[in-house]
């Protein structure tokens, strides 16, 4: 996964900036939480806890925070008009976060916390597939070898075979 990841970037890292320094560490971040996460999710499975439920109190939670600190912050709240920004919502909202995430917790429920982890490897395949589909990437030899790469890490992530002790 993290070799994808060097490819895909590679042709840009000339142009390194601040803004992407911030990316880096907010992608470590975001993998440590994630982390975190797969953890209590595993928790939750061992308690029966429903994965549904859970995902709805941790978005609910999730936007709450967000509406929270955008109130203290003292930003003015602007509803745009565009079609196209709202069905990009919608989108954002319903299939890529709470449908994706229930999806993976499900996975969790049925492979366990880390071997869950390792699907992480296809992010960056995921993200370069449909940054081609929506227009915003072209089709490039270091796009397309980084989804193999990606697509490659899951799977022998997840296929290993476990050493049978006689």
């Amino acid at each position: 996964g993290l070799l994808s990841v060097v490819v895909i970037l590679y042709p840009d890292l000339h142009t390194i900036s601040s803004g992407f320094m911030i990316g880096i560490v907010l992608a470590v971040v975001g993998t440590i939480v994630t982390s975190i996460g797969d953890v209590f999710s595993y928790y939750n499975n061992k308690k029966n806890i429903d994965p549904i439920m859970a995902n709805t109190i941790g978005m609910f939670s999730a936007t709450i925070l967000i509406l929270i600190f955008t109130i203290a912050s003292a930003k003015s709240f602007v509803v745009p008009t565009s079609l196209h920004y709202w069905v990009g919502l919608l989108y954002l909202a319903v299939l890529a976060s709470f449908v994706a995430w229930l999806l993976y917790l499900l996975l969790i429920k049925n492979l366990g916390a880390s071997e869950s982890s390792y699907m992480v490897a296809l992010f960056p395949a995921i993200g370069g597939f449909a940054s081609v589909i929506i227009g915003e990437t072209q089709i490039s030899i270091n796009l397309v070898v980084g989804i193999i790469l990606a697509v490659v890490g899951a799977y022998i992530a997840v296929a290993k075979r476990k050493k049978t002790v006689i």
